[in-house]
Parts: C-alpha cells; structure tokens; sequence
C-alpha cells in the first residue's frame, strides 16, 4: 500500500539529517561517491537535463529564484531546488514557482527509496542522507516532468556537497563569508575553496563582488580549470531608487543591453544579487539560445523570496522578518532597513539562533541602536535554548528585555511593548522568520517528530494582527 505524505516525509526524516542535527564527535559526512551511487541506481537523471548551479555564503537563495523567475518567464519549463524550507518540504522542489504536489512526492519518495537501500546495502560508502536523498528526488521529479533546465542550489559548502555531481551550462558564485567554519573551514580563503570546488573544467563561472581572499581563490581555480571567469559587476548599476517600502527601481546594464526591473525584494544587497543573476542568465544564453531581455526583466520583477526583509505588518508599528543569521547578513538587514524605511530608533529585536551560527552577530550589529531585545527559540530541533543565548547576549553586555521559550510568545509580547511609530524586527534564524510569518499570514507548517512546540500554525492574537499583504 502506498504511503501517506507525512509517513514519506517522516521516513525521509528518519536518514541521517546534518541539516537538523549532528551526531556527537562526528562531522556531516558529505559523500559525492554515495550520491553518485544512488544517481546511478536512478538512471542518472541529473545528466537529462541542463543545470545552473549556485553556492555562496550571501544570496544564494535570493539569486536562485531570479534566475528561475526569469526563465520561467522566457519560456523555458524550470526546476528549482533549494534548501531550507520555511514552512514545508514540497517547497524545496518547484516547477516553474510551484511546489511539488504531495502525491507526486510520495511518487518520487516510492522510487528513490529503493535505490538508497541499495546504497546502503552495496557497503562501502554508508547510509543516505536526508539532503542526499533529497538531491536524488530533485534531479528525477525534474527529469520524470521533462523541465528545460533546473536551477540547483548548493546545500552546504559546495566541493563535498552532493549537488556537485552536476557539471552544469553555468556555475554560480555568490558572496562568500565566515559561515559554518566547523565544516568549511575558519578562514575565507578556506571557505572560499570549498565553494569554489563547484567549478568544472571549460564551464563558465559567474562571481558575484568578492572580498580580495575569496576573489583570488576562485580566480585561480578558474584559470586551473579553463573555466571562464564572469564577473557580476559587468552588469552595471546605472540606476537604483529605493522606493520606500515599495519595489526597488532598478536600471542595470548588461552585455545584452538595459534592464528595467522594479525588484520586489528590499535591501541594496538584493541589487548586487540581481546583477549577479543577470551575469549568469546572459552567460547561460550564450550558451543555449538567447534568452529575452523583457522577459528576464519581467520575471525578475515578479520573483518571490519570503523570509528575506519581508514586510508582514505595515503598522503602527513596522513588522520585518528576515533571516539573517550571521554577521555579514545582519550588516545587510540594518543597511536594508535603513535604506528603505530610514533611520531605525530602539528596534524591537525578537532573536532565535540555530547551531552553526554565530547566535550573537545580530545583536552585535544592532546592539547601537538601543534595541529591546526578545530572545527566542524556533521549533527546529538545532534552534539555541533562549535562556543560553540570553545568557551569552548579558555576557557580552547586550541588555535582554525578556525571554521566552515560543516565537508566538516573543511576537506577542514584541507587540505590546513596541512604539507605534516602532519596528519589530524577527530574526536570527531563517526559522524564526518562518514563524512570524505563519503566525502573521496563518500559514499550516508541517510539524516533524523532532520538533518542539504547538501542532498547529502560530497566530497572532486577532488584536494585535493587522498584516500587510504577502509578498
């Protein structure tokens, strides 16, 4: 008998999931001979298909979407693949914008799943993972639908990640910076080669605008590899107006000619993304057929990438959700802030950290602006317990307004103690951004096992809820 959807996902959920825990003494055990194993026993779909592959520390999310709006919007049927989810797993395999439906993930769960037993059973390269599983479903789903080409995104690092089996039209590289340092390594010219490693020999790659330790590592393992070397900033900002809280405007110039695009995702850092989506969609045509200039501005304009400077209340006071979880990203938060909504006066800051951060940058970056700050923790099961990473804030003489053990817990009180001329900013962890969301719009997120906290979607009460409209 065929499985449910949830039972498909909780024996997914069962695999090794470095994603949502570690194993002590133990490093994630990124294997590319075990996915290759379990392609192979899949008739290798990832071959049947052309492919535009993205790593990075910043914006590789945001810029996987443009690129796939726009070919979307060229024509051409397009498979994305990211990682993580927001609120449930058929998000991270999309066809042209829309998720997986349950039954054909059931479908592609019932086929894979034999194959990963035989993996494990051939010996001599262990047990698949939950992303490695996840990978080999995204590869067939996008083969089995006969898409044009897939947009795959990078899970962690990119030389050992298990995406790198590809050898794609075109390689994407967004900014890099210190992240996950347990595994990639504590130094940007390490992190850098590990990102790099998504590099094949004679396949272009794009670079986004790079710190001069990573742009040199990259610039030389192009050169090793006969791999031509795309910058993002040959699509040169001409123009860039703010708007307020409304789409960017942007006119930005590229070997192709101008692009006019009014950009719904907020922050000067996005601008940088959507050159560097650009550079890789002119790079690609060149490559395949060329693409439409009016359509790449038409899909871009009408992308979508929650959880990233999303507006969900418009006020009083100003609710944002973002997932900035590290330095680099809260330095891009404040600077989006303040370029779209101005100078920001004691914020209130509802914060959740995730394991494999650095849970204190946020508040590091706006411990200046006297904010009042909230610590949480979301129901991932790698979230920081709040009273520890109050703890670590006092300690490095951050002042905690309050604490609290539930993200509906923070909000509500967030609301009650904010000015009405106030932003309330939710973030630290993508997790936490996902929660704000579902309690603001009523999204049902999918409860796994291993999850702590309610069973069912988080709400505001009815009260202090007055949401914007999605974006």
């Amino acid at each position: 008998m065929s499985l449910t959807y949830q039972q498909a996902v909780e024996q997914v959920l069962s695999l090794a999931d470095f994603e949502r825990k570690a194993r002590a003494n133990e490093s994630p055990d990124f294997h590319i001979k075990r996915t290759s194993l379990l392609l192979e026993a899949l008739g290798n779909p990832h071959r049947r298909v052309p492919a535009i592959h993205v790593a990075g520390s910043k914006g590789k999310g945001s810029t996987c979407a443009m690129i796939a709006a726009a070919l979307s919007a060229c024509g051409m049927r397009t498979g994305m693949f990211i990682s993580p989810h927001l609120h449930t797993m058929t998000e991270r395999f999309t066809v042209d914008g829309v998720p997986i439906s349950q039954d054909r993930f059931v479908a592609m769960f019932e086929r894979v799943w034999p194959a990963a037993e035989s993996v494990r059973e051939r010996g001599g390269s262990g047990t698949v993972s939950v992303f490695e599983f996840q990978t080999a479903m995204a590869f067939l789903y996008f083969a089995d639908v006969l898409v044009d080409v897939m947009v795959i995104e990078v899970g962690l690092g990119g030389r050992l990640d298990s995406t790198n089996v590809l050898t794609p039209e075109v390689s994407v590289i967004t900014p890099i910076g210190i992240d996950h340092v347990a595994v990639l390594g504590d130094t940007l010219t390490k992190i850098a080669a590990e990102k790099a490693g998504i590099i094949k020999p004679g396949v272009p790659v794009v670079s986004a605008r790079q710190a001069p330790e990573a742009a040199r590592v990259i610039a030389a393992t192009a050169k090793r590899l006969g791999a031509s070397l795309v910058h993002s900033s040959s699509v040169r900002v001409v123009a860039a107006d703010p708007n307020g809280a409304g789409p960017q405007l942007l006119r930005l110039a590229g070997a192709s000619g101008e692009y006019s695009i009014r950009l719904p995702l907020l922050g000067e850092h996005q601008v940088g993304n959507a050159a560097t989506a650009i550079a890789a969609l002119e790079t690609f045509g060149t490559r395949t057929r060329p693409l439409s200039q009016r359509m790449i501005e038409h899909g871009i304009s009408n992308v979508r990438w929650p959880g990233r400077v999303q507006v969900l209340e418009t006020g009083p006071p100003l609710l944002i959700a973002d997932g900035a979880h590290n330095h680099d990203s809260a330095i891009a938060l404040r600077a989006a802030l303040t370029r779209h909504f101005g100078p920001l006066h004691a914020p209130v800051l509802v914060l959740g950290a995730t394991g494999g951060h650095d849970p204190l940058a946020v508040a590091r970056v706006f411990s200046s602006l006297s904010p009042h700050v909230i610590v949480t923790r979301s129901r991932h099961p790698k979230a920081v317990e709040p009273y520890d990473f109050a703890a670590a804030l006092r300690q490095d003489n951050i002042e905690v307004a309050k604490v609290t053990r539930t993200t509906q817990e923070a909000l509500e009180r967030a609301r009650q103690i904010a000015p009405a001329d106030g932003t309330i900013i939710a973030t630290g962890s993508l997790f936490v951004a996902a929660e704000a969301i579902e309690m603001v719009f009523g999204v049902e997120p999918e409860i796994y096992p291993d999850m702590r906290g309610s069973a069912g979607p988080l709400r505001l009460k009815p009260e202090l809820a007055t949401p914007a409209p999605p974006r």
